[in-house]
């Protein structure tokens, strides 16, 4: 009887201790406000172009996917241009090995960056004005990338390009109700913020000054001061 009593008794700790965890865990989900981000980087070939911003995958472990390209929103299939974006989709990666990086965080769909050489195919698609640069599609993209992207679509933007001859183009994501919201301004401040002094790429010689009162500022020509309102160009390394 004894024995039998200690033997319950260790089951019924050993349960109270995974419950324990169990919640632990949940709560740990809940503060973040999201499930970690799980990276995969893996070769393959494309098996289908699904859709202007989808791509079946074969990976060389012989797991097949269906992958949404990161950061990338490609016209509708009701919209203009969407046989043109799915068109050129295929030619990126139509008769290539590509090299896959899979982002997911647990939701129903995969996100990835996908290479067809060393070409990003997403990127390609935004640079050419053939897809929209989606706030939605990049909480798993890294800030350098997603700068890029965002790069991308205001060259294309400012030339007219594709999506773009039309003004009053209608984002992709507007038409089917969804709503943008920012990414989390806690992760862009720990990656975003810079080392040292912020360069100045059009005056890579200029010296910048930080005045006794707070004010960051450089000397013209003529020797006048001439105060801007960015102070990280005066911020120290």
């Amino acid at each position: 009887m004894v024995l039998r009593s200690l033997l319950a008794l260790t089951l019924l700790t050993v349960l109270a201790v995974s419950a324990a965890v169990g919640q632990q865990a949940n709560l740990d989900t809940t503060k973040s406000g999201v499930k970690a981000s799980r990276v995969t980087r893996v070769r393959g070939n494309v098996l289908a172009v699904e859709d202007a911003d989808r791509v079946k995958v074969a990976t060389d472990d012989g797991v097949i996917q269906s992958l949404v390209l990161l950061g990338v929103d490609a016209p509708d299939a009701k919209q203009d241009l969407y046989k043109k974006a799915k068109k050129r989709l295929e030619e990126l990666v139509k008769d290539k090995d590509v090299t896959v990086i899979i982002r997911t965080n647990g939701s129903d769909e995969n996100v990835a960056v996908v290479y067809a050489g060393s070409d990003d195919v997403g990127l390609k698609l935004i640079q050419e004005g053939l897809a929209w640069y989606s706030v939605n599609r990049s909480r798993e993209q890294p800030v350098a990338d997603r700068d890029a992207y965002q790069k991308a679509e205001a060259s294309a933007k400012a030339a007219g390009s594709g999506i773009w001859k039309d003004k009053n183009a209608v984002a992709p994501w507007t038409l089917r109700g969804e709503k943008t919201e920012p990414v989390m301004a806690s992760t862009m401040i720990a990656e975003e913020r810079p080392a040292g002094p912020k360069k100045d790429l059009l005056h890579p010689d200029r010296k910048y000054i930080l005045g006794p009162r707070g004010g960051c500022y450089y000397l013209s020509d003529e020797g006048v001061k001439v105060y801007v309102k960015d102070k990280s160009y005066c911020q120290q390394p």
